[in-house]
Protein backbone atom coordinates (compact mmCIF):
# COMPACT_ATOMS: atom_id res chain seq x y z
CA UNK A 1 0.00 0.00 0.00
CA UNK A 2 0.96 3.60 -0.71
CA UNK A 3 1.88 5.49 2.36
CA UNK A 4 -0.31 7.71 3.61
CA UNK A 5 1.60 11.28 2.70
CA UNK A 6 2.43 10.11 -0.65
CA UNK A 7 -1.21 10.78 -1.16
CA UNK A 8 -1.63 14.18 0.03
CA UNK A 9 -2.58 16.97 -2.29
CA UNK A 10 0.04 18.55 -4.77
CA UNK A 11 0.11 21.95 -2.93
CA UNK A 12 0.86 20.33 0.53
CA UNK A 13 3.85 18.40 -1.20
CA UNK A 14 5.47 21.62 -3.22
CA UNK A 15 5.30 22.91 0.85
CA UNK A 16 6.43 20.06 2.28
CA UNK A 17 9.70 20.02 0.05
CA UNK A 18 10.25 23.95 0.75
CA UNK A 19 10.11 23.60 4.03
CA UNK A 20 12.17 20.47 4.32
CA UNK A 21 14.99 21.19 1.55
CA UNK A 22 14.74 18.02 -0.78
CA UNK A 23 16.67 18.10 -3.71
CA UNK A 24 13.69 17.49 -6.37
CA UNK A 25 10.26 16.70 -6.28
CA UNK A 26 9.10 14.16 -8.57
CA UNK A 27 5.54 13.13 -9.82
CA UNK A 28 4.50 9.19 -9.78
CA UNK A 29 1.40 8.02 -11.95
CA UNK A 30 -0.18 4.76 -12.23
CA UNK A 31 -1.87 3.44 -15.03
CA UNK A 32 -3.72 0.68 -15.19
CA UNK A 33 -3.06 -1.01 -19.15
CA UNK A 34 -4.29 -4.16 -18.58
CA UNK A 35 -6.93 -6.26 -16.20
CA UNK A 36 -7.91 -9.98 -17.40
CA UNK A 37 -10.72 -11.70 -14.89
CA UNK A 38 -11.06 -15.42 -15.82
CA UNK A 39 -14.39 -16.63 -12.94
CA UNK A 40 -18.35 -17.01 -13.68
CA UNK A 41 -20.73 -14.29 -13.02
CA UNK A 42 -23.14 -14.55 -10.19
CA UNK A 43 -25.94 -17.23 -11.07
CA UNK A 44 -28.77 -16.48 -8.94
CA UNK A 45 -30.76 -18.75 -7.15
CA UNK A 46 -34.20 -19.66 -8.46
CA UNK A 47 -36.65 -21.05 -6.32
CA UNK A 48 -40.39 -22.17 -6.75
CA UNK A 49 -43.24 -20.98 -4.41
CA UNK A 50 -45.24 -23.81 -4.34
CA UNK A 51 -47.31 -24.84 -1.26
CA UNK A 52 -44.91 -23.43 1.45
CA UNK A 53 -44.69 -24.36 4.85
CA UNK A 54 -42.87 -23.49 8.23
CA UNK A 55 -39.60 -25.97 8.66
CA UNK A 56 -39.80 -27.04 4.82
CA UNK A 57 -35.93 -27.96 3.55
CA UNK A 58 -35.44 -28.10 0.25
CA UNK A 59 -32.20 -29.13 -1.24
CA UNK A 60 -31.32 -27.89 -4.56
CA UNK A 61 -28.33 -28.95 -6.55
CA UNK A 62 -27.80 -26.98 -9.82
CA UNK A 63 -25.71 -27.31 -12.84
CA UNK A 64 -25.08 -24.51 -15.29
CA UNK A 65 -23.05 -23.93 -18.23
CA UNK A 66 -21.97 -20.70 -20.46
CA UNK A 67 -19.61 -19.99 -23.56
CA UNK A 68 -15.71 -19.40 -22.74
CA UNK A 69 -15.52 -16.64 -25.54
CA UNK A 70 -14.02 -13.37 -24.03
CA UNK A 71 -15.95 -10.36 -22.94
CA UNK A 72 -13.81 -7.50 -23.81
CA UNK A 73 -14.16 -3.91 -22.60
CA UNK A 74 -12.80 -0.68 -21.18
CA UNK A 75 -11.96 0.69 -18.02
CA UNK A 76 -10.61 3.83 -16.83
CA UNK A 77 -7.18 4.67 -16.17
CA UNK A 78 -5.04 3.63 -18.94
CA UNK A 79 -2.09 6.01 -19.79
CA UNK A 80 -2.91 8.44 -23.05
CA UNK A 81 -1.41 6.40 -26.24
CA UNK A 82 0.73 7.50 -29.55
CA UNK A 83 -1.13 8.00 -33.23
CA UNK A 84 -1.89 4.03 -33.39
CA UNK A 85 -3.52 3.53 -29.99
CA UNK A 86 0.08 1.63 -28.46
CA UNK A 87 1.79 3.40 -25.51
CA UNK A 88 5.12 3.97 -26.98
CA UNK A 89 8.45 4.04 -25.20
CA UNK A 90 11.89 4.23 -25.89
CA UNK A 91 14.97 1.40 -24.44
CA UNK A 92 17.68 3.15 -23.04
CA UNK A 93 20.60 0.95 -22.20
CA UNK A 94 22.78 2.01 -18.60
CA UNK A 95 26.66 2.23 -18.44
CA UNK A 96 26.50 -1.17 -16.98
CA UNK A 97 24.83 -2.86 -20.17
CA UNK A 98 21.02 -2.81 -17.97
CA UNK A 99 18.34 -1.13 -19.93
CA UNK A 100 14.95 1.00 -18.82
CA UNK A 101 11.99 2.36 -20.32
CA UNK A 102 11.71 6.67 -21.24
CA UNK A 103 8.50 8.00 -22.01
CA UNK A 104 10.22 10.99 -24.49
CA UNK A 105 6.79 12.80 -23.58
CA UNK A 106 5.83 14.46 -27.25
CA UNK A 107 4.13 10.66 -28.17
CA UNK A 108 1.78 9.43 -26.09
CA UNK A 109 -0.19 12.17 -26.27
CA UNK A 110 -3.75 10.75 -27.29
CA UNK A 111 -6.53 9.54 -24.79
CA UNK A 112 -6.98 5.38 -25.23
CA UNK A 113 -9.96 4.55 -26.97
CA UNK A 114 -9.68 0.86 -27.05
CA UNK A 115 -9.95 -2.09 -24.69
CA UNK A 116 -8.01 -2.90 -21.38
CA UNK A 117 -10.73 -5.54 -19.54
CA UNK A 118 -11.55 -8.73 -20.72
CA UNK A 119 -13.76 -11.40 -18.99
CA UNK A 120 -13.58 -15.67 -19.21
CA UNK A 121 -15.83 -17.55 -17.73
CA UNK A 122 -15.66 -21.25 -17.12
CA UNK A 123 -17.47 -23.17 -19.38
CA UNK A 124 -19.80 -25.10 -16.60
CA UNK A 125 -20.06 -24.79 -12.88
CA UNK A 126 -22.25 -26.40 -10.56
CA UNK A 127 -23.72 -26.21 -7.12
CA UNK A 128 -26.47 -27.06 -4.38
CA UNK A 129 -28.85 -24.57 -2.31
CA UNK A 130 -30.38 -25.23 0.81
CA UNK A 131 -33.91 -23.29 1.50
CA UNK A 132 -35.24 -23.79 5.29
CA UNK A 133 -39.22 -22.31 5.74
CA UNK A 134 -38.48 -20.21 8.82
CA UNK A 135 -42.45 -19.92 8.40
CA UNK A 136 -45.62 -20.27 5.54
CA UNK A 137 -44.07 -16.80 4.39
CA UNK A 138 -40.65 -16.70 5.07
CA UNK A 139 -37.33 -18.49 4.10
CA UNK A 140 -33.94 -18.69 5.30
CA UNK A 141 -31.50 -19.59 1.31
CA UNK A 142 -28.07 -20.42 1.80
CA UNK A 143 -25.82 -22.29 -1.15
CA UNK A 144 -22.16 -22.61 -2.33
CA UNK A 145 -20.99 -23.04 -5.91
CA UNK A 146 -18.30 -24.12 -7.65
CA UNK A 147 -16.03 -23.70 -10.90
CA UNK A 148 -12.32 -23.59 -12.11
CA UNK A 149 -10.84 -21.63 -14.59
CA UNK A 150 -7.05 -20.76 -15.19
CA UNK A 151 -6.21 -23.69 -13.45
CA UNK A 152 -7.83 -22.57 -10.52
CA UNK A 153 -10.65 -23.77 -8.13
CA UNK A 154 -13.41 -20.98 -7.17
CA UNK A 155 -15.98 -21.03 -4.81
CA UNK A 156 -19.22 -19.07 -4.38
CA UNK A 157 -21.38 -18.63 -1.05
CA UNK A 158 -24.66 -16.61 -0.93
CA UNK A 159 -26.79 -16.33 2.19
CA UNK A 160 -30.02 -14.72 1.85
CA UNK A 161 -33.56 -14.11 3.31
CA UNK A 162 -36.57 -14.54 0.77
CA UNK A 163 -40.73 -13.67 1.26
CA UNK A 164 -43.29 -16.02 -0.65
CA UNK A 165 -46.35 -16.12 -0.79
CA UNK A 166 -48.62 -18.84 -3.17
CA UNK A 167 -51.96 -17.98 -4.03
CA UNK A 168 -54.66 -19.45 -6.53
CA UNK A 169 -51.95 -20.87 -9.73
CA UNK A 170 -49.14 -19.13 -9.27
CA UNK A 171 -46.25 -18.10 -7.24
CA UNK A 172 -44.15 -14.88 -6.09
CA UNK A 173 -40.67 -15.17 -4.38
CA UNK A 174 -38.53 -11.77 -3.46
CA UNK A 175 -35.55 -12.85 -1.88
CA UNK A 176 -32.08 -10.67 -1.11
CA UNK A 177 -29.09 -11.39 0.73
CA UNK A 178 -25.07 -11.79 0.68
CA UNK A 179 -22.86 -13.10 -2.07
CA UNK A 180 -19.07 -14.00 -1.72
CA UNK A 181 -17.36 -15.09 -5.18
CA UNK A 182 -13.77 -15.83 -5.90
CA UNK A 183 -12.20 -14.34 -9.40
CA UNK A 184 -8.87 -15.36 -10.86
CA UNK A 185 -6.93 -12.07 -12.29
CA UNK A 186 -4.39 -10.97 -13.97
CA UNK A 187 -3.35 -7.05 -14.20
CA UNK A 188 -0.92 -5.18 -15.49
CA UNK A 189 0.22 -1.48 -13.74
CA UNK A 190 2.02 1.06 -16.18
CA UNK A 191 4.02 3.43 -13.37
CA UNK A 192 5.65 6.51 -14.43
CA UNK A 193 8.32 8.48 -13.05
CA UNK A 194 8.83 12.16 -13.95
CA UNK A 195 10.39 15.53 -12.29
CA UNK A 196 7.66 17.50 -11.15
CA UNK A 197 6.92 20.16 -14.20
CA UNK A 198 8.94 17.91 -16.65
CA UNK A 199 7.52 15.88 -19.64
CA UNK A 200 10.28 12.91 -20.04
CA UNK A 201 9.32 9.84 -17.35
CA UNK A 202 11.25 6.92 -16.21
CA UNK A 203 8.60 3.67 -17.00
CA UNK A 204 7.89 0.34 -15.49
CA UNK A 205 5.17 -2.15 -15.77
CA UNK A 206 3.96 -4.15 -13.35
CA UNK A 207 1.71 -7.87 -13.57
CA UNK A 208 0.19 -9.48 -11.09
CA UNK A 209 -1.64 -12.61 -10.58
CA UNK A 210 -3.67 -13.74 -7.93
CA UNK A 211 -7.46 -14.69 -6.70
CA UNK A 212 -9.26 -12.28 -5.32
CA UNK A 213 -12.71 -12.90 -2.86
CA UNK A 214 -15.20 -10.13 -1.88
CA UNK A 215 -18.46 -9.64 -1.29
CA UNK A 216 -22.05 -7.98 -2.59
CA UNK A 217 -25.68 -7.73 -2.41
CA UNK A 218 -27.88 -9.49 -4.60
CA UNK A 219 -31.82 -9.33 -5.13
CA UNK A 220 -34.11 -11.26 -6.95
CA UNK A 221 -37.64 -11.16 -7.65
CA UNK A 222 -39.19 -14.88 -9.15
CA UNK A 223 -43.04 -15.31 -10.25
CA UNK A 224 -44.18 -19.02 -11.44
CA UNK A 225 -46.61 -20.75 -12.62
CA UNK A 226 -48.26 -23.83 -9.84
CA UNK A 227 -51.51 -25.09 -11.67
CA UNK A 228 -51.53 -28.65 -10.66
CA UNK A 229 -53.46 -29.44 -13.66
CA UNK A 230 -50.41 -28.85 -15.66
CA UNK A 231 -47.71 -31.19 -16.68
CA UNK A 232 -45.47 -28.22 -17.17
CA UNK A 233 -45.66 -24.56 -15.60
CA UNK A 234 -43.40 -21.54 -16.65
CA UNK A 235 -41.23 -19.13 -14.08
CA UNK A 236 -39.13 -16.05 -14.54
CA UNK A 237 -37.03 -14.10 -12.34
CA UNK A 238 -35.77 -11.03 -12.33
CA UNK A 239 -32.57 -10.07 -10.59
CA UNK A 240 -29.85 -7.83 -9.96
CA UNK A 241 -26.18 -8.27 -8.56
CA UNK A 242 -22.46 -6.77 -8.80
CA UNK A 243 -19.09 -8.21 -8.64
CA UNK A 244 -15.83 -6.56 -7.84
CA UNK A 245 -12.06 -7.42 -7.20
CA UNK A 246 -10.03 -5.84 -4.23
CA UNK A 247 -7.78 -2.81 -5.17
CA UNK A 248 -4.87 -3.41 -7.44
CA UNK A 249 -1.72 -4.10 -5.78
CA UNK A 250 1.79 -3.66 -8.60
CA UNK A 251 3.71 -5.82 -6.46
CA UNK A 252 5.57 -7.95 -9.06
CA UNK A 253 7.77 -6.18 -12.00
CA UNK A 254 8.12 -6.84 -15.19
CA UNK A 255 11.29 -7.48 -17.02
CA UNK A 256 14.12 -5.02 -15.09
CA UNK A 257 14.27 -3.61 -11.83
CA UNK A 258 13.16 -0.22 -11.80
CA UNK A 259 14.20 3.08 -10.18
CA UNK A 260 11.99 2.71 -7.35
CA UNK A 261 11.24 -0.88 -5.66
CA UNK A 262 8.09 -2.94 -5.97
CA UNK A 263 6.68 -1.23 -2.84
CA UNK A 264 7.67 2.10 -3.26
CA UNK A 265 9.88 2.79 -1.01
CA UNK A 266 11.06 6.67 -1.90
CA UNK A 267 14.59 7.57 -0.79
CA UNK A 268 14.42 10.18 2.14
CA UNK A 269 16.11 12.77 -0.11
CA UNK A 270 12.86 12.82 -2.44
CA UNK A 271 9.62 14.09 -2.11
CA UNK A 272 6.77 12.14 -4.61
CA UNK A 273 3.06 12.90 -5.39
CA UNK A 274 1.31 10.37 -6.57
CA UNK A 275 -1.49 10.10 -8.43
CA UNK A 276 -2.77 6.93 -8.67
CA UNK A 277 -4.96 7.22 -12.04
CA UNK A 278 -5.97 2.82 -12.02
CA UNK A 279 -9.97 2.31 -11.92
CA UNK A 280 -11.23 -0.25 -9.80
CA UNK A 281 -12.78 -3.33 -11.55
CA UNK A 282 -16.80 -3.47 -10.65
CA UNK A 283 -19.44 -5.20 -12.51
CA UNK A 284 -22.79 -4.88 -12.40
CA UNK A 285 -25.66 -7.22 -14.45
CA UNK A 286 -29.38 -7.05 -14.72
CA UNK A 287 -30.07 -11.02 -15.23
CA UNK A 288 -33.36 -12.22 -16.74
CA UNK A 289 -34.58 -15.96 -16.22
CA UNK A 290 -37.00 -17.75 -17.89
CA UNK A 291 -37.93 -21.32 -17.83
CA UNK A 292 -39.99 -24.60 -16.83
CA UNK A 293 -40.19 -26.85 -14.38
CA UNK A 294 -41.88 -30.18 -14.06
CA UNK A 295 -42.65 -32.26 -11.00
CA UNK A 296 -41.57 -35.70 -11.31
CA UNK A 297 -42.69 -37.08 -7.90
CA UNK A 298 -44.06 -36.03 -5.14
CA UNK A 299 -41.44 -33.75 -3.09
CA UNK A 300 -38.85 -33.99 -6.69
CA UNK A 301 -39.09 -31.09 -9.05
CA UNK A 302 -37.19 -30.64 -12.09
CA UNK A 303 -36.32 -27.04 -13.38
CA UNK A 304 -34.54 -26.04 -17.29
CA UNK A 305 -33.65 -22.19 -17.81
CA UNK A 306 -31.45 -19.72 -19.10
CA UNK A 307 -29.88 -16.84 -16.97
CA UNK A 308 -29.90 -13.63 -19.49
CA UNK A 309 -27.24 -11.58 -17.75
CA UNK A 310 -26.78 -7.62 -19.31
CA UNK A 311 -23.86 -5.66 -18.08
CA UNK A 312 -24.91 -1.84 -17.06
CA UNK A 313 -21.56 -0.73 -15.63
CA UNK A 314 -17.88 -1.42 -17.67
CA UNK A 315 -17.98 0.28 -21.23
CA UNK A 316 -17.66 -0.72 -24.72
CA UNK A 317 -18.88 -4.10 -23.77
CA UNK A 318 -18.34 -6.54 -26.76
CA UNK A 319 -20.81 -9.20 -25.34
CA UNK A 320 -23.37 -7.40 -23.36
CA UNK A 321 -25.40 -10.20 -22.69
CA UNK A 322 -24.02 -13.74 -21.29
CA UNK A 323 -26.20 -16.11 -21.73
CA UNK A 324 -26.17 -19.34 -19.56
CA UNK A 325 -28.60 -22.03 -19.46
CA UNK A 326 -28.89 -23.99 -16.31
CA UNK A 327 -30.79 -27.22 -15.06
CA UNK A 328 -31.84 -27.90 -11.52
CA UNK A 329 -33.66 -30.40 -9.13
CA UNK A 330 -35.43 -29.53 -5.81
CA UNK A 331 -35.61 -32.41 -3.53
CA UNK A 332 -38.01 -31.96 -0.63
CA UNK A 333 -38.15 -34.83 1.97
Amino acid sequence: MIPPLLKSPGVCALLLALLSGCSQTKELTLYLQDVEVKGPVTRLPVHITRDPAQGQITVTPHLWMASNQPSNGKLDGHSPVNSAGVFQVDTIRRTDNGIYFRDPGNINTRAFTGTNFSWISPTVGAGIDVDLGLSKSWALSLGANYSSAGGKGLWGYRAGLGLRQHKGNAGIRLEAGWQWQSLAYESVTLASERALGGTVATVAYYRDVGVSTTGSVYAALTINGANPEWSVNPFVQLGISSQSLEDYRPTVQQLEPWILPPFFLIPGNQLFIVHDLRQEFKSTKIHVSPGIYMQLDEGIRLLAGAQLSFETVVTDFSNPVLVMPFLQVEWTP
